[in-house]
C-alpha cells in the first residue's frame, strides 16, 4: 500500500527562507491601527512578499512579534522604524463597557 505524502511545513520553510529579524516588543494588544501602521512599513522595506510576522517563541523572545527579513539591512531598517515611531510605547486599546448583544431575546449569562 502507498503511503501518503505528506505537504511540507510552509512556515519552517518561510523561517528558514528569511533568517533576519527585527523584534517588536510589546506585552499588551495592538491597536488595528498600529498592526497596519507596522504592516506597511514592512511592505515598503521588503515588499509585500519579503516579509514574514510571528509571536516570540524562545525565552528571550516572548513578549515579542518577531518580523522576519531575508537581508539583515532590512531587519535593521525595520528595528529603526520601530524606535522611532513609538509603537512599543503606545497605549492597548480600551475594553468594550457597553451593553452586550443578544441572542433571539436571550439574557447574557
Amino acid at each position: 500500500m502507498a503511503r501518503a505524502r505528506r505537504s511540507t511545513n510552509t512556515h519552517a520553510a518561510r523561517i528558514s527562507d528569511l533568517p533576519f529579524a527585527a523584534r517588536l516588543r510589546r506585552e499588551e494588544a495592538f491597536r488595528s491601527a498600529d498592526i497596519a501602521e507596522w504592516k506597511a512599513a514592512a511592505d515598503r522595506i521588503a515588499g509585500p512578499a519579503g516579509w514574514y510576522a510571528m509571536a516570540g517563541w524562545a525565552p528571550a523572545d516572548v513578549d515579542c512579534k518577531l518580523i522576519l527579513f531575508a537581508t539583515a539591512a532590512e531587519a535593521e531598517a525595520m528595528q529603526r522604524w520601530i524606535a522611532e515611531s513609538g509603537t512599543e510605547t503606545r497605549s492597548a486599546p480600551r475594553r468594550y463597557n457597553g451593553p452586550q448583544l443578544t441572542v433571539a431575546g436571550v439574557k447574557p449569562s
